[in-house]
Formats: C-alpha cells, structure tokens, sequence
C-alpha cells in the first residue's frame, strides 16, 4: 500500500458540518518527494475539515521536529516547528488554482490528495537561516572543528583592494 493514500480524502462521502482527522508525519512522507530537504521528522498534524454545500474548509495545525543540516556548519540538527495553515477547496467545471488558499476541483471529484499541501506548508513553515540553537550558557552549538576550519579560511591578513575603495567612498559620502 502506498503511504500517501492515507492523505487522500473522500471529499463525497462527507457529510455536511466539521470532521477531524490526526497523521504523524515521518520519514516515510518525506521520502516520497524526491527533493525534500527534510530527511528526518516526527510531526502531528490535526486536520479539521469543514464541509459546506459546494466547498470544504481544510483547517491544518502541525506541531513537531525536523532535522535538517546546519546552515553555518553543515551538521544535522532537530529543529521544533509548527504552524496553522487553511485551504478552500471548492468545487467547479475543472482543475485550477484560484488563488494561494483556493484550490477549484471539477464537479463530481470523489477524493483529494492533501499530501503537496502538508509538504508545502511544511517546507514552508523552515526558517530561512537554520542554524543550532545555543546552550544553555548562549554558547554556539555548532560542530567546532567545521566552525575552526571556516574561521582560519576567513582570516586574511591583506583586505581586499576593492573593498578599501568602496570603504573610501563611504567615508567620502559622510563626510
């Protein structure tokens, strides 16, 4: 059986009113998209759904971790994250996106694959710059000899020439 028809959802046989569902998330989701950054997770998904006469509210709360390599060191690392996220599904004469939260689906559709959108509000939900939280002591928590590496290449003992001159410009501007 593939681990993605698990978010396929019968969008017909709802009646009308809420109805909730919970996924954990794992390793498994990730690995059936091929570009994922994600590799590791334990994430908790509530799902409530709002059925209307000729649309469906799709309410999504995720909590949980990735792991993800540092952007400073490259070392893997367990990053919390969360979020709050909604869909309009409504219904019309073929496929179309409507808008970023409003997805068309033709008329008589029995079932919809969630699963790009729980990927998407994942990857989403990453920040930017992802890098080891600190200690407890507000120490890096980097890998130290790939942070001693990087800061003895960084060191030069001649700035670069180029750079004095935009310097000399800057100071000329102030002036």
């Amino acid at each position: 059986m593939n681990y993605l028809n698990q978010f396929i959802i019968p969008v017909t046989g709802l009646k009308p009113g809420s109805h909730q569902f919970d996924f954990e998330i794992d390793d498994s989701f990730f690995e059936n998209f091929e570009y994922s950054e994600i590799k590791n997770a334990r994430i908790y998904l509530h799902l409530v759904i709002e059925k209307e006469e000729n649309l469906l509210v799709f309410h999504f709360d995720f909590t949980g971790h990735v792991t993800v390599p540092c952007d400073r060191c490259y070392e893997m690392f367990d990053l919390p994250i969360g979020g709050e996220d909604r869909l309009i599904l409504k219904f019309g004469s073929d496929f179309h996106e409507e808008s970023e939260e409003i997805q068309v689906v033709p008329y008589g559709e029995n079932h919809f694959d969630i699963s790009p959108f729980i990927y998407e509000y994942i990857h989403l939900s990453l920040p930017v710059r992802r890098i080891h939280p600190e200690n407890e002591q507000r120490e890096n928590t980097c890998d130290a000899e790939t942070i001693r590496r990087l800061e003895n290449l960084s060191t030069s003992s001649e700035p670069d020439p180029r750079w004095e001159a935009l310097a000399q410009l800057k100071k000329n501007l102030k002036s």
